[in-house]
């Protein structure tokens, strides 16, 4: 670790919050990055640490993915506590101004915080593949999988209506879906890959089912 690169735990409510600060010495306003899902960890956005060459670039894993703490009991995982989490991580990290940027869920995210705890010091807000509705997104991805080839569509509804979405058949047909509405490089980036290795389904599962 350099004086430029800090990564540690900041505590929250007696569980510990993965975080990684770029360009840590640096004077321009911070940016912090909230990632989405929810439980996909911060890896697949490491790439925007390219923009601490002027500032502060902070990550963090959300609780229950990555390398923050991963408790079991889904119902702690609710729009209100990660909204709580990002203003204790903004507290313990002195982050008195800051850009925020969320990705995806992380929109969503970003978005409530300004709205129910009129934060101060916030500079800008940074809406990445915004995610702003669920039952919106719901119709959304109902749509794109209406329009997959039909032997694929057919394994995904089926799978989702029997609850057998842990078969090898499923994945393979939802590893279509990514490839034309996640991601369509051929060789899926390495920090990509790391995020989807390492996604926390039981938070996903559970956040989007409520």
């Amino acid at each position: 670790m350099t004086l430029d690169h800090r990564e540690g735990f900041v505590e929250f409510q007696g569980r510990n919050i993965w975080f990684r600060m770029d360009g840590a010495r640096n004077s321009g306003i911070p940016l912090l990055i909230l990632h989405g899902g929810p439980g996909v960890p911060h890896d697949y956005l490491t790439p925007l640490s390219a923009l601490s060459g002027d500032r502060p670039v902070i990550l963090y894993d959300q609780l229950g993915c990555g390398n923050s703490d991963k408790p079991t009991d889904v119902s702690l995982y609710t729009l209100d506590y990660f909204t709580q989490e990002l203003e204790a991580i903004r507290r313990a990290l002195d982050l008195k101004e800051v850009h925020i940027l969320g990705q995806s869920w992380g929109t969503m995210l970003a978005v409530h915080y300004i709205l129910t705890m009129d934060p101060q010091g916030v500079r800008s807000l940074i809406l990445s593949a915004p995610c702003l509705s669920a039952s919106r997104w719901h119709d959304d991805q109902r749509r794109y999988i209406n329009e997959l080839p039909a032997d694929v569509r057919e394994i995904i509804l089926t799978s989702e209506r029997e609850g057998t979405c842990d078969t090898p058949e499923y994945q393979e047909a939802m590893m279509v879906f990514y490839r034309k509405h996640v991601c369509r490089m051929d060789s899926w980036p390495e920090c990509l890959q790391k995020s989807m290795e390492k996604m926390a389904f039981d938070v996903y599962e559970h956040m989007w089912a409520e």
